[in-house]
């Protein structure tokens, strides 16, 4: 079983993640931002040194102490990703972040807080245990929320087409049904005979 701490460290990764993309894309993004990622990372590095200089009997304590840094890693690519949705109205940026990073991000860390959990004898309402066979599908689902943001990149209509298509298909088909259930059966068969 892994120490508790492990959470932090991928808390830490996300905030050196999240600085580095905001000090890259530093366009949408206000200036400082980067600077309280890498400031929260330092903070989880120092947790990590308390943990193990201080606590390092109260398995219990290390390990709230690790989901609650993990928790606010996991806010901060939320806002992130609120943030380049909703503040910046780039809503295809938004989609792609969302298929990129924090559905990943997301599973990943429930993943690994599950695994944890499951193994040891940690107050907390029991987490489902999560098959690592669900990867594929979540990586799946993120490479098509991906895909949509590409295509909706460069065709911005193109998805507004299709559900459009989309519903005049089904509107179609519903309207044959029901002229189909409608009339009767000789109706129909002098309707195919006057077609004749």
């Amino acid at each position: 079983m892994f120490p508790p701490e492990l959470l932090i460290l991928v808390g830490v990764n996300i905030f050196i993640f999240l600085s580095l993309l905001t000090s890259i894309f530093d366009e949408p993004f206000p200036m400082a931002l980067p600077y309280v990622f890498q400031i929260a990372a330092l903070a989880g590095f120092c947790e990590v040194w308390v943990g193990y200089a201080f606590l390092l009997s109260f398995v219990e304590v290390r390990f709230w102490c690790s989901a609650l840094y993990l928790a606010v890693a996991l806010l901060a690519v939320i806002a992130i990703n609120l943030y380049i949705a909703i503040n910046r109205r780039l809503l295809n940026t938004a989609i792609a972040f969302l298929g990129t990073v924090t559905v990943p991000t997301i599973f990943m860390s429930f993943l690994l807080v599950s695994a944890y959990v499951n193994g040891l004898a940690i107050w907390m309402p029991p987490l489902p245990i999560v098959p690592v066979e669900t990867i594929y599908v979540v990586l799946t689902l993120c490479m098509v929320i991906f895909g949509l943001s590409i295509i909706t990149y460069f065709e911005p209509n193109a998805l507004k087409n299709m559900f459009k298509m989309f519903k005049r298909g089904r509107k179609c088909q519903h309207t044959f049904r029901s002229l189909t259930l409608t009339i009767p059966m000789n109706d129909a068969k002098q309707h195919k005979k006057e077609r004749r």
